[in-house]
């Protein structure tokens, strides 16, 4: 029972994470460049707001670092779960 409280919690918590981590975005005010990059650890996406020219509104979007970024929280998600179940089974 405790095995799957933890389990459903550790699911919450990453699936959380991985949300923040995609949608999270950083703003970088450059004196002739401002953007915000979206994602952690790769930026898969970047809204372009002012460049040297003036105002903008233009965005870069990657798929493949979009990929490799659910990969990676996946990749932790189920490292977690593994970790819960070889300790649970240790202590039967």
């Amino acid at each position: 029972m405790r095995s799957n409280i933890l389990r459903v919690l550790w699911i919450i918590i990453c699936s959380s994470m991985t949300i923040a981590a995609t949608t999270h975005g950083t703003r970088y005010d450059w004196p002739d460049y401002v953007h915000i990059d979206y994602g952690a650890p790769a930026v898969w996406a970047t809204n372009t707001l002012v460049t040297f020219t003036g105002p903008t509104n233009f965005w870069s979007i990657d798929l493949t670092l979009l990929i490799v970024d659910l990969i990676i929280w996946q990749t932790i998600l189920l490292a977690g779960i593994v970790i819960i179940e070889i300790k649970h089974s240790s202590k039967k």
